[in-house]
């Protein structure tokens, strides 16, 4: 949401009538980070608008926001929680809630890992990254479905370790090529998945960042009862 100067309204809209990805969207779980609580931004407020539930933490705090991680969803959020990450610059977290959809229960996570470690250090701040890596799964059930996403702060992409730690843990998580999500250049946003067989996903990058520093993300979930030939799949480039 960069510090709130995201359009969150206008990506609600795109997602609805199909716009940001081809095909139109019954169902969506946002999560996002640097969103903000107050003014004409709140994200809190912009979701009770829309009848939408929402689960915001709050990670930092000055005199003109409170910022944190979000969870925005069509979808009730059942038992909200939130996850510290261990700290190296600053203070980063992730929150999880969980969702019912298509009768099972699906544990969804929004991270923001550490960009940094200082201006002298940022070459190595993988190794923070890869602290928070192994502190969010060891926070994490063993089994069940569960989506993860977020700005994980990759300046080496997937091959950095943190990357790789979290798609081990995500079988279903879709392999390359993946496109930059940070001005045309930097990989550092992803979405694992860990689902039933009978799921889906197709992951895009969204062609518009809606007023932020980086591209969304988008995962698209379908499933086909057994025997039912797969549901098509949506675009790949909105």
């Amino acid at each position: 949401m960069h510090a709130g100067r995201g359009d969150l309204p206008r990506l609600l809209d795109d997602l609805q009538s199909g716009r940001a990805t081809g095909v139109p969207v019954r169902d969506y779980a946002l999560l996002l980070q640097e969103a903000i609580e107050r003014g004409e931004h709140d994200v809190v407020a912009i979701g009770k608008a829309r009848n939408l539930s929402t689960f915001f933490s709050e990670v930092r705090r000055s005199s003109r926001a409170v910022s944190g991680n979000a969870i925005v969803s069509t979808r009730p959020l059942l038992m909200p929680s939130v996850i510290d990450l261990p700290r190296q610059r600053q203070r980063r977290g992730a929150v999880a809630a969980t969702i019912e959809l298509s009768g099972a229960r699906v544990l969804v996570i929004n991270a923001h890992f550490e960009n940094r470690a200082s201006l002298l250090r940022a070459l190595f701040s993988d190794t923070a990254r890869g602290r928070q890596a192994d502190a969010l799964l060891g926070a994490l059930p063993s089994a069940g479905t569960i989506v993860l996403g977020g700005d994980f702060n990759t300046w080496l992409g997937p091959t950095e370790p943190a990357w790789r730690k979290l798609a081990a843990r995500f079988p279903d998580t879709p392999g390359g090529p993946f496109e930059p999500t940070f001005r045309g250049r930097l990989i550092l946003d992803h979405l694992f998945f860990d689902v039933p067989d009978q799921w889906q996903i197709v992951r895009l990058v969204a062609k518009e960042t809606y007023g932020s520093d980086h591209s969304p993300v988008i995962g698209i979930i379908s499933w086909f009862a057994p025997g039912a030939p797969p549901a098509p799949s949506p675009r790949t480039s909105p």
